[in-house]
């Protein structure tokens, strides 16, 4: 108790801040000493006096969800390599066991916490978890899952869940009713122009597939990529978008 009443006392609120932080950046490091399991246990354990409990509760459900632990709770060491192979601006060199820029390797890493940060939902940050164990498995990369991750970013939990249903019965027809969500789901390239209304484009069925309803098994279809053209009067007939 004498310690936090220190602690808010004093400035060591900001120097606590800052070595979360830090931390929080370490734990996708290959380097940090710290395991990514002792400190998601360690961060819900912190007094609520210093630090903001929906970021770290969600940050704590990121790791736990996306993160493989071994049968010891330790994250084990190729699946690290393979997250900072994701996040690194190039790829590890395999002699030197890694290299790539580790300057852009923290700026990307710090990209990835502030999508956590602007999450405000555990739900949200699941479906960053999905994406990641996606990316890490190699169905999309690095440049798709931080579009898709920006989906999820700038679309509301409600607009999230009308997707995956709207989707699934929509498929790759043309959607030519008023809805108050065709512009929200245009902004971040869910939808495309075609004849006579919109449709859902590919990158809306990638996050269905990648993000939304990950454990399911979701097919992309095949005659979406002829759907996302648009109907030009000037060129009597459909261009590519």
């Amino acid at each position: 108790m004498c310690w936090i009443k220190d602690a808010v006392s004093k400035n060591t609120v900001k120097e606590v801040a800052a070595d979360l932080f830090e931390k929080a950046i370490g734990a996708f490091l290959l380097d940090d000493p710290k395991d990514a399991k002792d400190l998601a246990v360690q961060l819900l354990h912190l007094p609520s006096a210093i630090r903001d409990d929906i970021y770290w509760e969600n940050f704590y459900a990121y790791l736990i969800n996306v993160y493989d632990f071994d049968d010891e709770g330790h994250a084990r060491k190729t699946f690290k390599l393979k997250l900072a192979e994701l996040l690194a601006e190039q790829a590890p060199n395999v002699e030197a066991g890694y290299g790539g820029y580790t300057d852009k390797l923290r700026e990307n890493v710090k990209r990835l916490i502030k999508l956590i940060d602007d999450a405000g939902t555990e739900q949200k940050v699941i479906y960053y978890a999905n994406l990641t164990r996606a990316a890490l498995n190699e169905n999309i990369d690095r440049k798709r899952f931080f579009k898709l991750c920006n989906c999820v970013r700038n679309l509301t939990e409600e607009d999230l869940l009308f997707l995956i249903e709207d989707i699934q019965k929509i498929n790759t027809s043309t959607i030519n009713e008023d809805r108050d969500n065709i512009d929200d789901f245009r902004a971040v390239g869910l939808l495309k122009e075609v004849e006579g209304g919109f449709s859902y484009s590919l990158r809306a069925f990638e996050l269905l597939k990648y993000g939304l309803m990950y454990e399911k098994e979701i097919s992309i279809p095949e005659d979406v990529q002829s759907r996302m053209m648009m109907y030009s009067p000037a060129w009597g007939g459909f261009v590519p978008k």
